[in-house]
C-alpha cells in the first residue's frame, strides 16, 4: 500500500510526514510528541490541525473499502 503524506509549511520550515495506513494512532502520538517538543515549532493548534487531516483520511479510507464491498447490498 502506498504511504500516506502529510506536509505543513510554517514558516521558514516544511513538514513532510510520511506514514501507513493502520498507523494512524502511532502518526498522531508522534504529532503530539512534536507539539510537545520546544526544539520544533509544531504547535498544538498545528498538531491538531494534521490529526484531523489523519483522522479524515482513515474515514475516507474506510467509506471506500465499504463502497467496493457494496456487493452485498445487492
Amino acid at each position: 500500500m502506498t504511504p500516506k503524506t502529510l506536509t505543513l509549511a510554517k514558516g521558514e520550515h516544511k513538514y513532510v510526514l510520511r506514514y501507513e495506513a493502520g498507523s494512524e494512532d502511532d502518526m498522531v502520538t508522534e504529532l503530539m510528541r512534536m507539539a510537545d517538543d520546544p526544539r520544533t515549532n509544531l504547535d498544538w493548534l498545528d498538531a491538531a490541525t494534521l490529526s484531523f487531516q489523519v483522522a479524515h483520511g482513515a474515514a475516507a479510507d474506510c467509506f471506500h473499502e465499504l463502497s467496493a464491498a457494496a456487493w452485498w447490498q445487492e
